[in-house]
């Protein structure tokens, strides 16, 4: 037999044994961050959900809820089979300031010590929490998932970390920038509960350098910190399947931007520099989609500057709105910054990919995660934070060299469609889960909890 022939048998036959492994995990997602809401996590966990059952692994994602979130609720019951709502309630806290300091001093011990938890969770300080680990101990039985990954690292999921580790139920985090941070005005309980979270953990996702750094001040071990970055939505990669050629047009560059209008996202550092190109005398047309806060100094902004025929504030879009900009533009622009009243910076920058999906090259700062969005002079441009000259600059060379722009475009949508897929990311999960390799752990009779 031909060697040819005899790998391609062997690699069938690898494809098969690889699928018939992912048929037994069950991966079971705990997301406080999830939709409906809108924003980055929340289209993070639902595309990495759709990419482990793409592969063939069973797959349940409990969005946390608080019971009286009723639409929420009514939402996450009829959106998928594999999606259910968790009602979680907090412990309430006393309102006074020594009554706070003395329940945190209480969870700190709980956090430290299984044999305080185990008192401490009879008292009526902690009833609401432990009404849900009941829950989730009850469905960790009934579920017995391989693996459980947190959406993100939020702080009030502490009682269910304390969980999995008595169940000793392996389990990962998603780390994204800002719930990362350790900030000067972090209190110790602050500092202890997210340390138990992260510390626990079999290993941490982090979706760029930057946020794997953030991770890394944390003191966890540098081999339980990952670099995986975010995947785009399958529907984004099925609306970008199909594109006309891009040419240059008659009226000048088409600029978009899709964001949440926030200080952060820098969207006044646009204005400012298509200022300066309507002064060089550069055609343009710059549409806004999105919503926010600082939608009304943005447009005050634009009217100042006399853009008004120039820039659209399009508003909040969604499904085939938000492909259409897409589709039309030439340059997508975001040159995000830090916003030290949050603290927050950019983490990585999904609006990114998605644009890159579409043939739309960059231009973005150098803030927090977008270099490993927007590869510098390959699939877009990056300028330093604060810089509408700079910024300008890269967009007057854009316009002047259509050429590169077309290039760095067509680079752009092939690293976005080829690195980016729901698939291609949650197998980067799967390797190192160790699923394939070996048989990951889970709850078995031998290791259920004696408590």
């Amino acid at each position: 037999m031909p060697t040819w022939i005899q790998n391609t048998f062997a690699y069938q036959k690898r494809l098969v044994r690889r699928k018939t492994l992912m048929e037994r995990i069950h991966i079971l997602f705990i997301a406080s961050d999830y939709k409906p809401w809108p924003g980055g996590i929340a289209e993070y966990i639902d595309a990495l959900a759709r990419g482990f059952i793409g592969l063939g692994a069973t797959v349940k994602v409990l969005g946390v809820v608080h019971p009286e979130e009723r639409k929420r609720i009514e939402f996450l019951e009829r959106y998928e089979p594999w999606a259910v709502p968790f009602q979680l309630m907090h412990d309430d806290k006393p309102t006074n300031w020594l009554g706070r300091k003395f329940v945190s001093l209480l969870e700190i011990l709980r956090c430290l010590s299984p044999r305080c938890r185990h008192v401490l969770e009879k008292t009526s300080l902690f009833t609401a929490s432990t009404a849900s680990i009941a829950k989730l101990d009850s469905l960790l039985l009934e579920e017995r998932p391989t693996f459980v990954i947190f959406g993100h690292l939020d702080v009030k999921l502490y009682p269910l970390a304390l969980t999995l580790q008595k169940w000793r139920q392996p389990y990962g985090i998603l780390a994204h920038d800002s719930e990362i941070c350790q900030r000067p005005d972090n209190g110790r309980n602050d500092l202890v509960l997210r340390g138990l979270l992260l510390k626990g953990a079999s290993w941490i996702a982090a979706n760029s350098q930057h946020t794997k750094s953030l991770v890394a001040q944390w003191k966890v071990p540098a081999d339980r910190i990952k670099l995986i970055h975010c995947p785009i939505s399958e529907e984004t990669i099925r609306e970008s399947a199909s594109l006309s050629p891009r040419r240059e047009k008659q009226d000048g560059l088409h600029l978009v931007t899709i964001c949440r209008l926030v200080k952060g996202k820098g969207v006044d550092i646009v204005i400012r520099a298509l200022k300066i190109l309507a002064e060089r005398g550069i055609p343009y047309r710059y549409v806004i989609g999105g919503d926010g806060p600082e939608r009304k100094s943005l447009e005050a902004l634009v009217d100042d500057f006399k853009l008004r025929d120039k820039v659209l504030f399009q508003g909040a879009v969604a499904g085939e709105g938000k492909w259409r900009l897409l589709r039309q533009g030439d340059v997508y622009v975001m040159p995000s910054r830090f916003d030290s009243t949050i603290p927050w910076k950019e983490g990585f920058g999904i609006a990114f990919i998605e644009a890159a999906a579409f043939g739309v090259p960059a231009v973005a700062s150098r803030s927090g995660g977008i270099p490993d969005a927007v590869l510098d002079g390959e699939t877009g441009i990056l300028v330093p934070e604060e810089s509408s000259e700079e910024l300008a600059d890269a967009l007057t060379f854009l316009h002047k060299n259509p050429e590169v722009r077309i290039r760095m475009g067509r680079a752009a949508r092939e690293r976005a469609r080829r690195q980016f897929s729901p698939q291609v990311i949650a197998n980067q999960f799967r390797e190192i889960m160790g699923v394939g390799a070996q048989e990951s752990p889970c709850l078995s009779a031998s290791n259920l909890p004696t408590s």
